[in-house]
């Protein structure tokens, strides 16, 4: 009866229609600064990034925003999930920001500089056992610094990086930490509903994130138990832990089908109408 409530269909995202593309002429613009700065030296900063792949992960997340992966089992989901955006929305800020991190160790935001500290630097490239993100040393150094320069209370008992804390809490997001990096990253006006331990009470979810999701990028905070169910786990603890880019959401016979980016795919995922309150607990949502 459970699998029939919560049933997924995960399917690879060439059975969808493709997500926005960013204007061709950015999108353009930032490859040709990557293989511009291709040409330069290896980074002295950073003395464990492959030079190849670092450059040919760059490449990769420009052309193909969609293949971004968090890694597996890392805490870095929430920076994916707003990379992702960023990706979308402008390829070119994103190529600015982390060739001047590759070189420099530092580049500057809206409303702080992001360093990279003696731990971080001795850590991107050395991740392992992540799945994908093993050779994706763009996508290891820019995480670990993201992590490393923005703080939410998650991460008050460990702020200072030490090998494995990619995949605990010194790497995790709260909701609010979540939407502060947005706001930070990319100077827009960043709406949101929902918080840690409570959903957005007095809403209508589907209603709303229907009517929003029309003319906004929406960006969901989840429990990811729910999202991906165990047959192992009889309870799943109401707590959020995830955060995925919703790309569209239909009404079809009774369900919510939810069309949206996690772990490197476009997926879809049909959802019974009472269980969405149970899975969503923040809507972020951006014009």
């Amino acid at each position: 009866m459970y699998k029939f409530l919560l049933s997924l269909l995960l399917l690879s995202s060439l059975a969808w229609a493709q997500p926005p593309k960013p204007n061709m002429e950015v999108q353009e613009r930032a490859l040709k600064k990557i293989e511009a700065a291709r040409q330069k030296p290896k980074s002295q900063v950073w003395p464990h990034l492959e030079k190849n792949w670092f450059f040919d992960n760059l490449v990769l997340n420009v052309r193909q925003p969609l293949s971004l992966n968090q890694g597996k089992p890392t805490y870095f989901c929430g920076y994916a999930a707003l990379t992702h955006y960023i990706l979308l929305w402008n390829p070119e800020f994103y190529v600015d920001k982390i060739l001047e991190l590759y070189f420099k160790g530092s580049t500057e935001v809206s409303d702080r500089t992001l360093n990279s500290s003696d731990e971080i630097r001795q850590a991107a490239g050395t991740l392992y056992n992540k799945g994908k993100m093993d050779i994706r040393h763009a996508d290891q150094m820019w995480f670990l610094v993201l992590a490393d320069n923005y703080k939410g209370y998650l991460n008050n008992k460990d702020k200072t990086f030490d090998m494995g804390d990619e995949n605990n809490f010194w790497a995790a997001s709260n909701y609010k930490k979540f939407n502060n990096m947005l706001r930070s990253l990319t100077q827009k006006e960043i709406h949101a509903k929902g918080a840690d331990l409570i959903g957005p009470v007095f809403l209508n979810y589907g209603k709303f994130i229907q009517n929003i999701s029309k003319d906004h990028t929406v960006i969901l905070y989840l429990n990811n138990k729910a999202l991906y169910p165990n047959k192992f786990f009889r309870f799943i603890l109401p707590t959020p832990t995830h955060f995925v880019v919703l790309y569209q959401m239909e009404e079809k016979e009774g369900h919510y089908v939810l069309d949206y980016w996690d772990y490197g795919l476009r997926t879809k995922m049909n959802l019974k109408k009472r269980k969405l309150r149970r899975l969503v607990y923040g809507i972020t949502y951006i014009p």
